[in-house]
């Protein structure tokens, strides 16, 4: 399975903890910051940091960041060097850019330059964000106890097609299909609120899984893992 890469520009209380999390998942992270004392404290916990002024677009061209699976500007001082850092990923060509907004402005601006992946700067989310960057498809999760949670996760595409029953998600994986979940699509590039979906209640063993169904699936972590792995 290929490693995947991250950039996380901006080491305050959330940046930190996003990178850290990134790298005990498994990821090659980059941590940036221009702050030197930021990037000592974290260098031992994520696969490389760097000190550098992230508006410097020689700077971050320098660090090959074009091919990265994402990169994720945490600046949390003043929006303007969030802003300027974010104009150049987008001209070196990234393709994958998460924000992390500190103001209304802030977040008006960044939507004005297009980019649709707004984050808020609270720890919990610094920890969902990393599981979002690193499992595909992975909506969302609910831990019910120590060991078992409730994974919402977009239909693999090697289940479009066949049955839940010769899935064999519960045989295989030891996961159990809670339900499903029927956004709509409401045109070619919108697809209707998670939240405002249909659900068909517990499946049947010969229900055929279709494109854009949302799985609740029950399960352990390592199960999950091993079921998203494939």
């Amino acid at each position: 399975m290929t490693t995947k890469k991250f950039c996380v520009i901006g080491l305050g209380y959330f940046g930190s903890n996003l990178a850290i999390k990134l790298t005990e998942m498994g990821a090659e992270t980059i941590a940036i910051d221009i702050n030197m004392e930021k990037v000592q404290e974290i260098a031992d916990r994520v696969t490389v940091a760097i000190q550098l002024d992230a508006t410097d677009k020689n700077a971050l061209m320098a660090q090959g960041l074009k091919d990265f699976d994402a990169v994720i500007v945490a600046i949390g001082e003043g929006f303007e060097s969030s802003i300027t850092t974010t104009a150049i990923l987008q001209e070196i060509g990234v393709k994958n850019i998460y924000n992390r907004i500190i103001s209304p402005l802030h977040h008006r601006l960044l939507s004005l330059m297009g980019i649709k992946n707004i984050l808020l700067p609270e720890a919990e989310a610094a920890d969902h964000l990393a599981r979002q960057l690193i499992t595909p498809g992975l909506i969302d999760t609910f831990p019910l106890s120590k060991k078992h949670s409730i994974f919402i996760v977009k239909i693999p595409k090697r289940f479009v097609g066949i049955s839940v029953i010769d899935s064999k998600i519960r045989a295989d994986y030891n996961l159990n299909v809670v339900t499903i979940k029927k956004p709509k699509i409401i045109d070619r590039n919108t697809i209707e609120e998670l939240s405002e979906a249909e659900s068909i209640g517990v499946p049947m063993p010969t229900y055929i899984f279709q494109e854009n169904d949302i799985l609740v699936l029950f399960g352990t972590e390592e199960d999950f893992q091993k079921f998203n792995k494939l």
